[in-house]
This record gives structure tokens, sequence and C-alpha cells, in this order.
């Protein structure tokens, strides 16, 4: 794992082989031992397969990964709704980038976790140009998701992979608690969605912060032998 400012944005990049597709993962601004646990995985997991991770490290995660406005709903501080921010320097300098620098079969897919993989999966609702995507333990509780996801189609042909643990449900925050219901419901949508091709909804043990690294990998695992 090399870690690389591109265009601007401190990246972890793996890369194995030269013609598998690229991996955009977005990552905590401060979780090193999470990067270095999916690097292990990875290995382990997709040993026969070429790819290129590359792990992007946002400055604020709350402003960076929402896709609209919302209210707080841990502490004081609210979402700001810059998700399509990141989104533009994803498709507008991250992918050329790689493209110019780096061989690859030019398929690219998403993965984030918890509030990284609600923007994963947003991502595939805004641009034609991802594959697929792993929202692990994604933050579908966000204000106006279900109604936003109800009315929208994915915009190109991909599979799309959800996972939550099974005590993510089972707590005494009143919005984080409908996240079980709306992860359900958000599987019924791709379902019914005639440009996912595959999806699958699978269940972790534990709660919201509990193998997260894992939990990617499987995730993007599942994604790259579709």
């Amino acid at each position: 794992m090399v870690k690389k400012k591109m265009e601007g944005v401190l990246c972890h990049i793996m890369q194995k082989g030269t013609a598998g597709p690229v991996i955009l993962l977005g990552m905590y601004p401060h979780r090193p031992d999470e990067i270095e646990q999916m690097e292990e995985c990875l290995e382990e997991q997709l040993s026969k397969k070429d790819f290129l991770l590359i792990a992007y490290q946002v400055k604020d995660w709350n402003r960076d990964f929402s896709p609209w406005e919302a209210p707080a709903v841990f502490g004081q501080e609210a979402f700001e709704g810059k998700g399509k921010e990141t989104l533009s320097w994803l498709t507008e300098q991250c992918i050329p980038y790689i493209k110019q620098y780096y061989k690859t079969d030019s398929s690219y897919f998403l993965a984030g976790y918890s509030l990284a993989g609600l923007f994963s999966l947003w991502a595939m609702y805004e641009s034609d140009l991802f594959s697929g995507a792993a929202c692990c333990s994604g933050s579908l509780w966000f204000e106006g998701w279900e109604q936003y996801a109800e009315k929208r189609k994915i915009r190109s042909k991909g599979n799309i992979y959800l996972s939550l643990g099974g005590k993510e449900e089972k707590t005494k925050n009143k919005i984080i608690a409908t996240v079980g219901e709306r992860t359900r419901k958000q599987e019924q949508f791709l379902k019914q969605d005639p440009n996912v091709e595959q999806t699958i909804l699978e269940w972790n043990s534990g709660g919201h912060f509990a193998d997260s690294g894992k939990r990617l990998t499987k995730g993007i695992s599942w994604l790259l032998t579709k």
C-alpha cells in the first residue's frame, strides 16, 4: 500500500496486477488501521484477482459524504451536503488521473462504510460511470434518503451489495433505529430496478463498529466475483 496525493486528495493505493477493475473506497480521515486490515483481507480473499484499490481520504466526514444538507444526528455537527463536490472530484479528477497513470480494465466500483456507504450508493443514482457499489452498514437512516431512492433508478447497468450488522437497528437513537427497515426497503428498490443486474443484502453479526474492514472486504469481493 502506498500513499499519494491525487489531485489534492490523500489516497492509499494498492495495485495487484495491471488488468483488473478499479475500486474507489471512501475512507475515514483518521482510521489508517482500517485500510491496513483491508489490505490483508483483500490479499487473502482476492488472491487470484487483479485490481486497483484507491482509498481516498476526505477531510470532513459529515460534510464530504453527505448528499444534501440534513440536521445533526449525533451532537451538534450537521450534515453540510457537499457530496456533489466529492463526486465531482471522483469523476472529473480522480478517474482521469487513473486513466492517465494506471493500466486497468476501465471498470470502476464504489465502496464505503457508514456514511461513505450511503455516498457510494447515491453516486450510482447520480453518475453512469460506475459498474457497481458496496454499501456496507450504510447510513440509510439519512433524512430524505428513502424518498430519494424510491423515485430513481441506478444510472448504469451494475451490481449493488448491501450489508448491515444485526444489532445496528437495536439502538435507543430513534433515527438510527430506522436503518434496518430502510435497508430492507432499499433492497426491494434495487430488486425492482431494471439497471441492477444483481443485488444482495448480507447480514453480519454485531453492531455498527464491528469489523468494518472485514465487512468492506466481503462487499468488494462480492462485486469483483460477479
